[in-house]
């Protein structure tokens, strides 16, 4: 038998507050028509304005389709004892974004620095918004000001798969299931190569020699003058002979599955199986990465500290606006700044489940499973940056090493001062730069953030599932399970050889949930007035009380770079000594003065303890209903739900500061969840 589907979806979200503000006439507000012709009519509106003590006008928006198309063929046949099933399919995942917002026209901020005096650095008068609206009145914004150019993507990532399965009855008791698929994806794409793609860190730079030469004159006792290198930048996506997608698939992903089913007796299941399981790179990495395809343009009132003035709202860009240069200048985008890239070839997360339990039926409907479920977790993605401190410069003193801190941040010659294009990081461009900034592994950049994948998890359980089936009016279900789970996907220090091995922040070691159904036994048919009339019927019979309850073990707490000098195991307190005021043992050795605090380190106190968590959740949910049935096709619904019914507050995470008071503390003001919802439906159905 030959199945073959084809499907297609799509989702449009569009987000803006005054559609029909595109077009707006700005030379009825008094701006120049230079300027508002500058602006395409599609995205000009009214201009944002931030005047300090007042409600602002900006808006923003987004309008953004996704598309999915999806094309998949089945083949099956029974042959004797086996059942075969082979097939394929093919997805397309198409992703577009254009963004509104009005600071597209042009964001102008007062808050009062121009009218302040008698001298330029006075305080702000007392409830500065009369300073802030004079200086809006005169038309006079601060230098904070811009006007943006926004960028917009077609994106687009395809993924393959084939799969064959086999179920085989080996006998009345025993039954096989095994099968292989194998997947692969289409590099993501965006339609018009408005993306960076990675980064080439041997790419020449045009002020390189310079700096070089700068640095040679005044280098540092670590990096010798002929070790110093200024090289690399980012690469982008079918730009200089480099691919459209902006990095490569692996195409070697087979997932084994095999599973089994053995009948014990007539109401024993025996079940067990193994699956390995692959991600997709397209959908968890996210979207196309759009740097230098934004540009805004800062307006420059003054250049002379508020003497006289260049730019002002009859004229704000007298220079005009800026437009984005997309890849035109190739190694050199933003240099001087922050960047991110795609590694060329990353790795698809893997995941191998087993799991192997029993089922049993017993009297009354009741149904009992036990499982055991495992999960093992390799080639996880860790985002880090490469351009940390190199470890080998920072301090492994246990406490703070002053004269280290003092020696990384002293400043020097900088050999980069006026070299670096427009929109550099001023600690950059400056006459003086850290010393630092000047041993980092790209010193002409400030973070270059990329990702690794030698992330692993595994996460072990017990899962008990006793189910209740409906009957003699009501279900109930219950579910507990046991389970641990650990990962090594996190970095302690942004440059370690691998990550650290600690409890998962998802670890939650007890979960229990019970649910029902209950019709309640009133009205005609039922237990009680069962020979009520018609209209009694339609008021006392047919309610369903239904109920939730879910009780979970908190989260572990993360830490920060503390120094610590106790013993871990006197952290946790006793649940009859935990309070919000004392949530954990913030006294068990933590140094809590300020100016002692580490910095310029190697990190070795750990990022959370299993011991140390967040309140548990303890909820109930309840709900009741009742359907009014008019005639055969006509029907009235009535709903009654009572979210957090008893208004159960679950405390947020304290405070793990250790040089403030409230150290160990939980805001008592504020709760994690939402308060007791009460939500009232009445639908008619026809």
């Amino acid at each position: 038998m030959l199945n073959v589907r084809y499907g297609y979806n799509r989702f449009i979200r569009v987000t803006n507050a005054n559609p029909e503000q595109r077009g707006f006439d700005l030379t009825s507000l008094g701006l120049p028509a230079a300027y508002s012709n500058q602006i395409s009519p599609d995205i000009r509106r009214f201009p944002r304005f931030d005047i300090t003590g007042y409600q602002g006008t900006g808006i923003g928006g987004e309008f953004r389709p996704n598309d999915t198309h999806s094309l998949s063929a089945q083949v099956q046949k029974s042959q004797g004892k086996h059942m075969l099933k082979g097939g394929m399919e093919f997805r397309a995942y198409r992703e577009t974004s254009v963004f509104f917002a009005n600071n597209q026209t042009g964001q102008f901020s007062f808050d009062g620095g121009w009218v302040r005096g008698p001298l330029d650095n006075a305080p702000a008068a007392p409830g500065s918004i009369g300073q802030s609206f004079a200086q809006f009145l005169l038309g006079l914004p601060a230098g904070s000001s811009f006007v943006s150019r926004a960028a917009s993507y077609a994106e687009q990532s395809t993924s393959w798969g084939f799969f064959f399965h086999d179920d085989w009855k080996v006998n009345s008791k025993l039954t096989i299931n095994a099968g292989l698929r194998w997947e692969f994806e289409g590099p993501l794409q965006e339609r018009f190569n408005r993306s960076v793609r990675g980064f080439n860190s041997d790419s020449p730079l045009p002020f390189a020699a310079t700096a070089q030469a700068r640095y040679a004159a005044n280098p540092t006792p670590e990096v010798a003058a002929a070790q110093f290198k200024v090289a690399g930048g980012l690469t982008f996506a079918g730009v200089n002979g480099e691919p459209s997608g902006v990095y490569n698939t692996p195409k070697d992903l087979l997932m084994p599955r095999i599973g089994f089913a053995y009948k014990l007796g007539n109401k024993t299941v025996l079940r067990g199986g193994y699956g390995m399981f692959y991600g997709f790179l397209g959908q968890r990495r996210g979207d196309v990465i759009q740097t230098g395809f934004s540009r805004n343009t800062t307006m420059i009132p003054s250049l002379d500290n508020g003497l006289s003035y260049i730019a002002t709202l009859s004229n704000p860009f007298p220079d005009g606006i800026l437009e984005p240069l997309g890849a035109s200048q190739g190694a050199l985008t933003f240099v001087g700044q922050g960047v991110t890239y795609f590694v060329e070839n990353p790795k698809a997360p893997r995941m191998q489940r087993w799991q192997v339990g029993f089922q049993r039926e017993f009297a009354g409907g009741f149904v009992l499973e036990a499982m055991y479920v495992g999960n093992g977790g390799s080639q996880v993605e860790i985002g880090y940056n490469l351009n940390a401190t190199p470890p080998q410069y920072l301090s492994t003193s246990p406490t703070r090493d002053q004269a280290r801190i003092d020696y990384l941040s002293a400043n020097l010659v900088n050999p980069f001062a006026g070299l670096l294009p427009a929109g550099a990081s001023a600690s950059l461009n400056g006459v003086n730069i850290t010393r630092e900034r000047l041993l980092r592994r790209y010193p002409q950049f400030d973070s270059v953030n990329a990702s690794r994948f030698d992330g692993t998890s595994w996460y072990h359980s017990g899962q008990l599932n006793l189910e209740k089936r409906f009957s003699k009016g009501y279900t109930v279900n219950g579910a507990y399970t046991w389970s641990k789970f650990m990962q090594q996907n996190e970095l302690l220090n942004a440059l370690d050889a691998s990550p650290t091995r600690l409890i998962s922040d998802l670890d939650r070691p007890h979960r229990l949930t019970f649910s029902g159904i209950w019709e309640l036994p009133v009205g005609k048919g039922r237990m009680l007035l069962t020979n009520v009339n018609k209209v009694g019927n339609a008021i006392i019979g047919g309610w369903q009380l239904t109920g939730i309850y879910q009780y979970q073990s908190g989260s572990p707490i993360s830490f920060g770079n503390l120094i610590f000098r106790g013993d871990v195991k006197n952290l946790p307190l006793p649940g009859d000594q935990r309070t919000v005021a004392r949530w954990f043992n913030a006294d068990a050795g933590f140094e809590k003065a300020a100016p002692l605090q580490l910095a310029s380190n190697i990190r070795n106190f750990p990022l959370r303890f299993s011991g140390v968590r967040t309140a548990n959740i303890n909820n109930y949910d309840l709900g009741l209903f009742k359907n009014y049935r008019i005639r055969e096709n006509k029907t009235i619904q009535f709903k009654g739900e009572f979210l957090n019914a008893f208004n159960r507050v679950l405390l947020p995470a304290p405070n793990t500061n250790p040089t403030v008071p409230a150290f160990g503390q939980i805001q008592a003001s504020t709760q994690a969840n939402y308060p007791r919802r009460i939500q009232l439906t009445l639908k008619f159905l026809f």
